[in-house]
């Protein structure tokens, strides 16, 4: 009986932090009242804490800065390099636009219809994953313009220190998973250690950071054979903890849908073919 209220206290316990990280999701919110929606309304929707498309582009502009800065740091680029890296971000930059610019022409024309204006929330969502995750991803122009920008030796210390970055990263979002674990159901110094042990082995950091990295991290660690936790749990944890694993299980689909998975997270950025055969 014990066992069974304490599982039942640590559940209730662990739920609530996961309404905490589930809450912070940018799911396809509902749009209810009357019908007649404003351009300056559509924009605050997409754009959420920038407020309006002019203050969302200065902010990619500051990001693309920042972005070719960081790069020019590591690798050291020409003039001319960053004027190119710079001129294909700014074509990711327009290229969202114009993708914004077609979904708002349709929101003009629907307006004043409640129940149309509440569907177009899925066309809406992309665009705000976007602005959440960045625009400069593996399948970016300004990616593509790099690879066939920089030569050998940049490329090889660009991969250096990104890797190094997405394995902080990682060990960062081992960590959060095993303190949400902790604090719904305490592990022993060894159990932690065996955990994240087996999350190294078996999941890796996603090739586009975000905010929502523990989302994908949590995805990856509900694949794990599930014996291999009960191996280093005992009951009550573990049964905390599957249940965890079953919510990210449940929200797969919003997951990709949202972009924060994909179907190529295994594709590996490569050098431009001249540059291979150059070796």
């Amino acid at each position: 009986m014990k066992s069974d209220h304490q599982f039942r206290i640590r559940s209730r316990f662990l739920f609530a932090l996961l309404a905490a990280f589930i809450l912070t999701a940018p799911g396809p919110a509902k749009v209810f009242g009357q019908a007649g929606w404003t351009d300056e309304q559509f924009e605050q929707w997409v754009f959420q804490q920038y407020g309006n498309s002019a203050t969302a582009r200065t902010k990619l502009k500051d990001s693309l800065e920042l972005y070719t800065e960081d790069v020019d740091q590591t690798c050291g680029l020409s003039e001319e390099q960053k004027r190119k890296l710079r001129l294909a971000g700014q074509g990711d930059i327009e290229r969202f636009f114009r993708k914004y610019r077609k979904i708002k022409e349709h929101f003009q024309t629907i307006r004043n219809d409640a129940q149309k204006v509440n569907e177009i929330w899925q066309q809406i969502s992309p665009l705000q994953t976007e602005m959440t995750t960045g625009l400069f991803h593996q399948d970016s122009l300004l990616q593509k313009c790099l690879v066939n920008t920089i030569n050998r030796k940049q490329f090889l210390d660009y991969m250096k220190v990104g890797e190094e970055r997405r394995r902080f990263h990682h060990e960062s979002n081992i960590a959060v998973i095993l303190t949400m674990l902790d604090q719904a159901s305490p592990v022993t110094a060894m159990q932690r250690k065996q955990l994240a042990d087996l999350l190294r082995l078996e999941t890796k950091p996603p090739r586009k950071s975000g905010q929502y990295d523990y989302y994908a991290m949590m995805h990856q660690a509900s694949k794990i054979d599930d014996k291999k936790y009960q191996a280093i749990l005992d009951d009550i944890q573990w049964q905390v903890f599957n249940n965890q694993l079953a919510q990210m299980r449940g929200m797969e689909q919003w997951l990709k849908q949202s972009g924060i998975l994909s179907d190529d997270d295994d594709d590996e950025l490569l050098l431009p073919d001249e540059q291979v055969a150059a070796e």
